[in-house]
């Protein structure tokens, strides 16, 4: 069940009551009401990026960006799970395994002097992350790149851009070096810093094959919600996704604006299938976006 939003501060319009949840970086501003706590995040910046954690990314240089993917391989080392029907022993398991108890037990004279217990098997849970390379998106752009790198090297993860047609980047985003993985995605994408079709790029992606990977996997949308297409279509579009996957993130770098509302036609038909609306316009906002994925 999706968790319901705070109440607005005294005073201010009422945001609409959304079925998402957000994770502000602001910190809490004086007289909110009492009970609800900041939004912390985790300290995941290394002190060599302490200053640069609340620069935007679209102000950064080449070298800062260099450190950036530095940083995301290393934060992403972590990787979600997700738990399956098998069983393994473990002391202190949850669980008592009948078979192995009783054929212990036949050294005791069938009396079951030591328990056999076993607690569920955990397997990588596949990440799959969609970004917007549209033209509003271009300040961001790079470091995405850097994100779906990081992302790519593991096992476990389909990337994917769009713009007005969707790209699958996985093979080229492997690479392990930085820079020439950016630069083969870069030359991928033909129609990127073009325009918005975030409905009928994530319908390409249903229809295929790749679409497979979706079920029961952890998925990151990074796009600030621009869209040519019907706001109606996105709503089917991820409906379907939301009803495929084990969760869905919407990251969008304008969330970070502390008067943020999703004023934009197709954001708020989205937010609906959303379990959590993160903003990424930093280094500080991209580690809540880790601290989700990761969790």
């Amino acid at each position: 069940p999706h968790s319901p939003p705070g109440t607005a501060p005294t005073g201010q319009r009422p945001r609409p009551a959304l079925p998402w949840a957000t994770r502000p970086v602001v910190p809490q501003e004086p007289g909110e009401p009492e009970g609800l706590e900041p939004a912390t995040v985790p300290e995941r910046l290394p002190s060599a990026l302490a200053a640069l954690a609340d620069v935007p990314f679209g102000r950064l240089g080449p070298d800062s960006t260099a450190l950036l993917g530095q940083w995301l391989r290393a934060a992403t080392r972590a990787w979600p799970t997700r738990r399956t029907r098998r069983y393994a022993p473990a002391r202190g398991g949850r669980r008592i395994v009948l078979r192995p108890t009783i054929a212990r037990a036949r050294r005791t004279g069938w009396e079951p002097v030591r328990l056999v217990r076993a607690d569920p098997v955990h397997r990588p849970r596949r990440v799959v992350m969609l970004c917007d390379v549209s033209r509003s998106m271009q300040p961001q752009a790079v470091a995405y790149l850097h994100l779906m790198h990081a992302l790519a090297r593991h096992a476990e993860a389909e990337v994917f851009a769009f713009s007005t047609s969707l790209t699958r980047l996985t093979p080229a985003l492997a690479q392990y070096s930085a820079r020439e993985a950016v630069d083969r995605a870069t030359e991928q994408v033909t129609d990127r810093f073009g325009g918005t079709r975030i409905a009928s790029s994530l319908r390409t992606l249903l229809a295929s094959h790749h679409g497979g990977a979706l079920r029961g996997a952890l998925v990151i949308v990074a796009s600030d919600g621009w869209d040519a297409d019907a706001p109606r279509e996105l709503a089917t579009a991820m409906a379907r996704l939301r009803r495929r996957a084990h969760r869905v993130i919407w990251v969008n770098p304008r969330a970070g604006a502390p008067d943020f509302e999703a004023r934009v036609a197709a954001m708020a038909a989205a937010l609906p299938h959303c379990d959590a609306l993160l903003p990424g316009d930093t280094f500080r906002a991209l580690a809540a976006v880790i601290a989700e994925i990761t969790r």
